[in-house]
Parts: C-alpha cells; structure tokens; sequence
C-alpha cells in the first residue's frame, strides 16, 4: 500500500476502532508514528476546551462537532505537554449562513421580516461574544454563480450588507446625511470583492468541490428511485463504479453522505435532513431540493479547509448561524467527531460519529476488482480526477434521468 494512504488509514483506525472509554492520549499511543505530523481537533465530552455553542445561544448558532469539548493535538502541542504544559489559542468566527446573509440588506434597511428577531440575536452575539469576529465566504461561494447572472443586484446588495456591518462594529462607518440609502457608500467596496472572488481560481475550485457531491447525490436519487429492491450493498457498490468510471477517484465525504441516503430507502432509517417529501419520492422540485442539500453538505468540505488556515497551536473553531433549517439538520444529522490535518500532502480528512459502521458497509460493497483498482500503488491518494467537463456531464446525464421520473 502506498505509504501516504496507509499512514492516513492507520490514523482514522486508530479514532474509529478505539474503545468509548479511551482518552484521545490512549488513542495516539496505541499508534503514535501514524499520528506524527498531523494537526487535529478532537470531539469529547470528557477534557478539553469549551468551544462548542453555548445552551443559551442554540437557538441562532449551532457548533460543528458532535460533542461538547475540544481537544487540540500536533507533534509541538504533545511535546510541549509532556514537558509540562502547552497554550494553545483557539480562534472563534461566527460562519453566516446564506439566509442569514440573504436578510441583512432588509435588516439594516429597517424592513419586516419573519426572521427579523433572530438576525438581531445574531449580530449581538457577533459583537459581544465573537468579538465582531465573522465570515461571509461560504455564502459567497452559495452567490457566485448568481453574481455572473445578467442584471442580478442581490449579491452585491448582501455583501454590501455584510461590509456596512463590519465598519459598524469596528467604529469605522462614517454617516453621511444626504444618503438615502443606507448601504449606498458599500456597492462600490462589495462590487469590488465579488470581481475578485469571481477571478479566484481557488473560489472555483471549491465550487468544483461542491458539484462532485452534488453529481454523487443525483447519481444517488437515481438509484435509490429507479430500483425496486435497494440493499446498502448493491447500492454502493453502483456508486463506487460510478465514481471510479466518471471521475477515477473514490470520495469518501460524498460516499458517506449517499450512504445516509440510502440506509433510508433500503432499511428505512432516514436521517431527518434526508426525510423530506422531495428527497423520498420524485417531484416537480426535487432536483432543486438536492442541488441545495448538496450546499448544505458541502459545508463539511468547507470547514476543512479552515483547519488549514491557522498554524502551530492555533486553531480556528467555527460556529453556524442556524436560518436555515436545512443546514441545522445536515449539521445534527452528521455528527462530527475528528478533523484531522496531514498538512505535508495538503489532505484534510474529516471523520463523523459513525464512520466506522459507514466503512463497514462500503468495504462489504467493494468487490476485488474494485478493490485491486483503489489499492494500485500508481493511484494518487487523492485520485486522478479527470477535467471539470466531466462532471458536468455526469450531472447534466442525472438530471436528465430524474427529469424522466417527474
């Protein structure tokens, strides 16, 4: 096996076969090589930081791990803690959803809206318990596409929205009498950022990131809709061909998700984000129902680029606001236990609650010529993944096979 993917295997192993009762310690030791060189944050109840949402705050924000502590670990962090002790600082944003950021022209214009009490918690606590620290990319990302659209202000009206809020809480908002409208000296600023985003190779490859989840989760819909008998087996074993044939890599985040989505059909366990009308049976708007959970789950692929964004003991821990609904249940619905950072190749691997039972079931699915594929040491560990065009076609052929099924 190739030695980059072995030493990543023996690390979720080592997380996903410990026993409840082990400490993160015991876990490292149990395999301390694998571990060298990686950076990770750790969900526990037992130890650690307390930097998930406070009970008080539920109601507008949502934390992204499963439980209620953290612990931080790399090679310097347990150095410095066997020799005594280790300061590790810890960075808190709050993550804007896009409903949330979608409001925000309406908020500061003074409009009504259902949601209006909810958009003023959150800009509080932005202020007084993130310290005006916030992040608007992800909805950004949502927007990009709607900004290159002809004739379409509202992009430029949230981000303009999202700027105006900034300058206000670092005392940097200059009135101006004679503008009627309140956002008006932010157009110019927000119009700016969108041009830049626009012509930012990594923006569209973080969309490229998104639209394979969204071309597994049709493929997805249209096995779990067109077969008449569906076992977790069959099913993900059609998948892993289908991955392997359209784009030569095997995603496991995405695989992980369809496998939520079939456990519902095949033994009717349906995890609340996935049991809705549209997802359960084809309707008029069920592909625009998956092309927006795919957003929502790519939340996941975006939270990990961000334990990439700090360095040494530093770590940015994030929080959700919750306008929406959908994103609240994806969030809930896949329990986040470990996200781990081998940062000499660049790979970020994010590991949930019940990844073990999911790697049970997708490794009883493989056969051995599938196996003896993935396994070829002339394989990347991150795939060959063929052009862009290729996903395009494989999500243009699924929509077209759930059209026919409307």
């Amino acid at each position: 096996m190739n030695t980059t993917k072995e030493k990543i295997t023996r690390v979720k192993e080592a997380i996903l076969l410990a026993d409840e009762k082990s400490s993160l310690k015991d876990i490292i030791f149990s395999d301390k090589v694998a571990f060298n060189g990686i950076r990770m944050l750790f969900s526990t109840n037992a130890a650690g930081a307390e930097l998930q949402v406070n009970e008080s705050t539920k109601h507008v924000f949502s934390g992204i791990f499963s439980k209620d502590r953290l612990l931080a670990y790399s090679d310097t962090i347990h150095d410095e803690m066997e020799a005594g002790q280790s300061i590790i600082a810890y960075k808190r944003r709050a993550l804007f959803d896009t409903n949330l950021i979608s409001r925000l022209p309406e908020y500061f214009e003074k409009k009504d809206f259902s949601s209006k009490e909810k958009v003023k918690d959150v800009l509080e606590l932005v202020k007084t318990v993130y310290g005006g620290g916030f992040d608007y990319s992800f909805a950004m990302l949502e927007n990009l596409r709607e900004f290159i659209k002809d004739n379409n202000p509202n992009p430029v009206n949230k981000v303009a929205a999202a700027k105006y809020f900034d300058n206000l809480i670092r005392g940097t908002h200059k009135s101006t009498s004679n503008k009627t409208d309140t956002l008006e000296q932010y157009y110019e600023e927000a119009e700016l950022s969108w041009l830049e985003f626009r012509a930012s190779k990594y923006a569209w490859s973080l969309i490229d990131r998104r639209d394979l989840i969204y071309a597994v989760m049709l493929k997805t819909y249209c096995i779990c809709w067109t077969s008449n008998i569906i076992t977790i087996e069959n099913a993900l074993n059609e998948l892993v061909d289908y991955c392997i044939n359209k784009f030569d890599v095997l995603p496991l985040k995405e695989l992980y998700f369809a496998w939520k989505v079939i456990l519902g059909f095949s033994v009717g366990h349906f995890t609340p984000v996935f049991d809705e009308p549209q997802l359960k049976t084809p309707k008029s708007k069920s592909i625009k129902r998956i092309n927006a959970l795919s957003w929502d789950l790519f939340i996941f692929r975006f939270l990990e680029t961000l334990l990439t964004e700090e360095k040494g003991n530093c770590f940015y821990i994030p929080s959700i606001t919750t306008l929406d609904k959908g994103l609240l249940d994806t969030i809930s619905g896949c329990p986040l236990k470990a996200m781990i950072s081998f940062e000499h190749i660049n790979q970020v691997e994010t590991i949930f609650e019940d990844s073990h039972l999911f790697h049970q079931c997708l490794d009883s699915s493989l056969t051995v010529k599938q196996k003896n594929y993935l396994s070829d040491l002339e394989r990347d560990i991150k795939g060959n993944i063929k052009l862009r065009h290729f996903v395009s076609l494989a999500i243009s052929d699924s929509e077209k096979c759930l059209n026919q099924l409307l």
